[in-house]
């Protein structure tokens, strides 16, 4: 009788965003356009994924600050950056994380 192989068990939403985040990061270091880096399939799927991931989204900006803003503003509509501190990534990440905690987001 032939054994039938064990099913991997299904990929968690945070384990598909944490494998998308990480392919993410290595394809586009090097890049200084942050539209190539939203641009990137990876980038791109994650946003597919909806507002289930803005959790982990908030979470990568407290942890490690990176171009995650376009991926925010497309799934929540959200734009709580001041203009003044457009392109400044600290400043950046301190605002959507600020909106975060106002909205409920926990991470």
């Amino acid at each position: 009788m032939a054994t039938v192989p064990a099913r991997k068990p299904a990929e968690t939403i945070e384990e598909r965003f944490d494998r998308l985040a990480a392919t993410w990061r290595s394809d586009t270091r090097f890049l200084s356009s942050t539209t190539k880096m939203a641009d990137h399939p990876a980038y791109q799927e994650i946003i597919t994924m909806g507002e289930e991931v803005v959790p982990f989204i908030l979470r990568e900006l407290e942890t490690e600050p990176d171009h995650w803003f376009k991926a925010l503003r497309a799934i929540t509509g959200a734009q709580p950056v001041e203009a003044a501190d457009a392109g400044n990534v600290p400043k950046m990440a301190k605002a959507w994380l600020s909106w975060g905690r106002e909205h409920g987001y926990q991470w």
